[in-house]
C-alpha cells in the first residue's frame, strides 16, 4: 500500500502544543509561587499575631497572679480566646503545673481539603512570661487558628487562578493570531507541493508579510511555474511529433500509419477466439466534386463525411476510425455481431439520403468485415476491395459484410444472459505478464528477482459452458448492456480468493470504461477493499486512456477515491487517442503505458523515439514512472532503456503464462505465486 504524506505530527500541531505547553507551566508555576508565598506570610503574620496576644495578655494579668484573683485570670485570658482567632492558649506556673488550658475544634469551612495538604500552615506556639512584681509567676502561650487564614489563602488562590487564566487566554490569543500569520502561508505551501505531486499546478497570490515566507512561497511559485512551463513545452513537443506523424491535418482523424501501427498491435492483442470488424468508406465523388467545384468544396465533402462517421461510432466503446487517403476511412470496432451489422446499414442509408446530383457516384460506400488474429491485414484490404465492387456494381440490397463467424448470431439478450451466467458461476481462469524495471539486473535477466518486477498485469479468461468466452466481444457487449461493472466485481471477487498469490506482489487489472465513471462502483470497491484487506495483494488499477477522456472530472473522482484505499492508476494505452497531454493535469496518477503502437519495430521506426523521450519528460517531471509494452525485441528493449522508460514488458521480457498455483512459477523467471 503506498504511503500517505499526511503521516506525523504537523508543524501547527507541535507548535500549538508547544505554546499551550508553555503556558500551562508558565501558569501552574506562577500560580503555586503566589499561593506559596502568601502562605509563608499568613505563617509569618499568625506567628506575629500569637506572639503580640501572648505579651499583651501576659501584661494585662501581671497584677492578678498573686493566687487570689485567679477568677480574674481565667477571665480575662478567655475573653481574649473566645475571639476566635486562637487555636489553643494555656498557662503554665514556674512548676511548670498547667494553671488553665483551653483549645478551639480545628474547623476549618469552604475550603477543600486537596487544597490544605498541598498548602499547609504551621502557626507556632507563641509564649511571654507573666511577672508578680519582680518575680515570674509563669508563661502564657498562645497560638493563632488557621481557619480564617485558610479561607484567606484559598481566597487567594481562586482570585490568582482567575486572573492568571484571564492572561493566559489573552496571551494564547496573540500567539494564535501570530501563529497563524506564520502557519497558514506554511498551509498553503503544503498545499502547493501535495498539489504539484498530484499533477495540478496552482500558484499562490497573496503573499505573507514575514520576509522568510515570502521569499519560501516565491521560490515555490517559481518552481511551480518551471515545473508546469516544462510540462507544457514537452506536452507541446508530443502534440507537435503525434500531429505529423499519425494525424491527417484536414479531419484531425488517425492517419494511414495510424492505422496500420494501432491495427497491428490490436491484432497482437486479440486471444485466438476473438473477433472484431475492419470497415472501409469510400467517397467515390470526391474526384468529380474537387474537378468541378475546386479543393475547398471537396475538403468539406471529406470533412461532412468524416463528422457523421465520427459521431455513429461513438455508440462503440473503443471504435476507431482514420483517413487513409484521400476520400478512403478504415474504422475499426472490437466486436461483430447483429449492432455492427445494423450500424452498417444504417450509415449506408444515412449515405443514401445525402445522395444528390451533387454526388455524381452518390455520397459514399460502406463495407466490413469481421476478423481475427490469424489474418493478415492485405488479404483483408482485399475482401474489402471485393466487397466494394460487389456493392457498387449490385443494388442497394448487395452485401456490404463479410461475416466468418458463428458469434455474431449472439445478439445483446444473448450476451447479457451470458454475462449473467458468468458472474452466476464464477469462472474465470487467469494469465499474467510481468512488467519488469529497468534495472541493470533485470535487463541483462543475470540474476533477477520478483524485486525487478513493478507489478503483474492479470489478463481475465472467461469460461461459459466450458468454452472461452471472447474477451473483445464479452467487454463490448458488457458495456451496451451496461453490465461491464459485474465482470470488473468478478474479477475482482476471484482475485481475492487465489490464495497461491502473494500478498507482496504488486497485481494489476484492467478496469472498464462504465466502472471509472460509476459512482456505486466506487462505494462498492471501498467496501470489498475495507472487508478483504488482509486477503488482497497490492493492486494497480490499468484504465484505458479513451476511457480517462470520456469524462475527466469522473475520473478525478475516481482516481482519488481509489488513492485514499492504497490502490495505484495506470493509464493504459496512452498516446493511442492521439490527443493533447495537458488532460494529465489533475490526474494523480502512477504510471503511464506507452501504446504498443509508438513501441513496435521502434528499431525501424526511429522517429518514436522523439515521442517516447517527450512522454518520459512529461512523466518524470511530475513524478510518474512510464512504462512500455509490445517489447519483442533485444534492440527494442536497448532503445527503450536509453530513452529512460521506467519499466518494459513483453514478450521478450516474459511471454503470458497461466496461473495455475505453484506450478505457475516452473520455467518463467518472474511469478507472482508464493513458492514452497
Amino acid at each position: 500500500m503506498t504511503i500517505s504524506l499526511k503521516t506525523g505530527i504537523s508543524l501547527r500541531t507541535q507548535l500549538y502544543s508547544l505554546v499551550i505547553g508553555i503556558a500551562l507551566i508558565t501558569f501552574i508555576g506562577a500560580s503555586w509561587v503566589s499561593v506559596d508565598t502568601t502562605r509563608t506570610y499568613l505563617n509569618d503574620q499568625m506567628k506575629s499575631h500569637a506572639q503580640d496576644a501572648a505579651t499583651s495578655v501576659g501584661l494585662s494579668i501581671s497584677p492578678y497572679m498573686d493566687g487570689e484573683n485567679s477568677m480574674i485570670v481565667e477571665t480575662m485570658i478567655v475573653a481574649i480566646f473566645d475571639s476566635g482567632y486562637y487555636q489553643k492558649v494555656s498557662l503554665i506556673d514556674v512548676d511548670d503545673k498547667v494553671m488553665m488550658s483551653r483549645e478551639n475544634n480545628r474547623v476549618i469551612d469552604g475550603v477543600p481539603s486537596w487544597f490544605i495538604n498541598f498548602f499547609e500552615l504551621t502557626p507556632p506556639i507563641m509564649s511571654s512570661e507573666v511577672s508578680n512584681g519582680w518575680n515570674i509567676a509563669g508563661i502564657i502561650s498562645f497560638q493563632s487558628h488557621v481557619g480564617s487564614s485558610y479561607l484567606k489563602l484559598w481566597q487567594h488562590a481562586i482570585n490568582n487562578f482567575y486572573s492568571s487564566l484571564v492572561i493566559a487566554l489573552f496571551s494564547f490569543l496573540v500567539a494564535h493570531l501570530i501563529l497563524g500569520s506564520v502557519l497558514n502561508p506554511l498551509a498553503q505551501v503544503e498545499a502547493q507541493a501535495n498539489s504539484v505531486s498530484k499533477k495540478n499546478f496552482i500558484f499562490i497570490k497573496k503573499l505573507p508579510v514575514t520576509r522568510e515566507l515570502k521569499t519560501v512561497i516565491n521560490a515555490m511559485n517559481i518552481m511551480v511555474s518551471n515545473i508546469q512551463a516544462s510540462f507544457d513545452l514537452a506536452s507541446k513537443q508530443a502534440n507537435k511529433l503525434t500531429k505529423e506523424l499519425y494525424i491527417d491535418d484536414l479531419t484531425q482523424l488517425g492517419n494511414r500509419r495510424a492505422f496500420q501501427s494501432q491495427f497491428k498491435i490490436s491484432v497482437d492483442d486479440m486471444q485466438s477466439n476473438d473477433y472484431a470488424t475492419l470497415g472501409l468508406v469510400q467517397l467515390h465523388s470526391l474526384q468529380s466534386i474537387n474537378a468541378e467545384l475546386g479543393y475547398k468544396a471537396g475538403d468539406n465533402y471529406v470533412c461532412q463525411a468524416a463528422k457523421l462517421i465520427t459521431e455513429q461510432l461513438n455508440s462503440f466503446i473503443g471504435a476507431k476510425v482514420y483517413r487513409v487517403n484521400g476520400g478512403s476511412f478504415f474504422f475499426t470496432i472490437q466486436s461483430v455481431g447483429e449492432e455492427v451489422i445494423a450500424f452498417c446499414q444504417h450509415i449506408n442509408n444515412e449515405f443514401s439520403i445525402l445522395n444528390s446530383q451533387y454526388y455524381e457516384e452518390g455520397f459514399g460506400k460502406l463495407v466490413a468485415t469481421n476478423y481475427n488474429n490469424s489474418e493478415v491485414l492485405t488479404e483483408l484490404l482485399a475482401k474489402l476491395d471485393t466487397l466494394l465492387t460487389q456493392e457498387n456494381s449490385a443494388t442497394s440490397s448487395g452485401e456490404i459484410y463479410n461475416d466468418n463467424n458463428s458469434q455474431t448470431s449472439h445478439g445483446l439478450h444473448a450476451w447479457s444472459s451470458i454475462i449473467d451466467n458468468l458472474v452466476k458461476t464464477n469462472h474465470i481462469e487467469f494469465t499474467f505478464q510481468p512488467v519488469v524495471s529497468k534495472t541493470d539486473s533485470a535487463i541483462s535477466n543475470d540474476s533477477p528477482s520478483d524485486d525487478d518486477v513493478l507489478y503483474y498485469e492479470l489478463f481475465s479468461k472467461f469460461l461459459n459452458n466450458n468454452e472461452v468466452v471472447a474477451n473483445n466481444q464479452l467487454y463490448s457487449m458488457a458495456e451496451r448492456t451496461n453490465k461491464s461493472q459485474e465482470l470488473d466485481k468478478l474479477v475482482l471477487n476471484k482475485l481475492v480468493n487465489l490464495t497461491d498469490i502473494s500478498l507482496d506482489s504488486k497485481i494489476a487489472i484492467n478496469l472498464t470504461h462504465q466502472s471509472l465513471h460509476s459512482a456505486e462502483f466506487r462505494h462498492w470497491l471501498a467496501s470489498f477493499i475495507e472487508e478483504h484487506k488482509n486477503n488482497l495483494p497490492r493492486l494497480v488499477f490499468e484504465i484505458n486512456e479513451e476511457a480517462i477522456l470520456a469524462g475527466i472530472d469522473s475520473s478525478i473522482k475516481f482516481i482519488q477515491s481509489v488513492k485514499s484505499l492504497g490502490i495505484e492508476i495506470c493509464i493504459d494505452r496512452f498516446g493511442a487517442s492521439f490527443t493533447s497531454f495537458k488532460y494529465l493535469k489533475g490526474l494523480d496518477v502512477d504510471y503511464l503505458k506507452i501504446d504498443g503502437a509508438y513501441i513496435h519495430e521502434l528499431e525501424i521506426n526511429l522517429e518514436n523515439k522523439h515521442f517516447i523521450q517527450a512522454v518520459t519528460q512529461i512523466g518524470h517531471g511530475v513524478g510518474i514512472k512510464i512504462l512500455t509494452s509490445h517489447v519483442d525485441s533485444l534492440e527494442t528493449q536497448q532503445l527503450l532503456s536509453e530513452l529512460a522508460c521506467d519499466g518494459l514488458q513483453g514478450n521478450f521480457i516474459q511471454k503470458t503464462l497461466t496461473l495455475m498455483g505453484k506450478d505457475t512459477s516452473l520455467g518463467c523467471v518472474y511469478s507472482p505465486v508464493k513458492l514452497s
